[in-house]
């Protein structure tokens, strides 16, 4: 039986869901001839660097959340960055989706 993780453990699974899934979609955007929005990702787009720094990034953070989240501040931090990478997410969606 699959048992579904709870607390930090889910909180960073969810945001290492999201975030793998903008990695995703932001290379396919790539591929069809878009440009990150954020400088610092272009700039590491531009040198080959976006993908590891993305891995990197989103491993870090989700580390952090789930070893910070027994603090009622951290866990809203958590959620709120769930919640946004939820949006970039469907952002990516629907800007695909009409695109194609």
């Amino acid at each position: 039986m699959l048992r579904i993780p709870s607390g930090g453990a889910f909180a960073a699974l969810l945001y290492l869901l999201f975030s793998l899934l903008d990695l995703a979609f932001s290379v396919l955007a790539f591929h069809l001839g878009f440009q990150e929005l954020n400088p610092l990702l272009r700039w590491l787009a531009q040198h080959s660097l976006f993908i590891p720094a993305k891995l990197v990034m989103t491993a870090g953070i989700a580390m952090l959340v789930a070893y910070l989240y027994r603090s009622a501040a951290a866990r809203l931090v958590a959620w709120s960055g769930v919640v946004v990478m939820a949006a970039v997410t469907a952002y990516h969606i629907l800007g695909l989706s009409a695109a194609l």
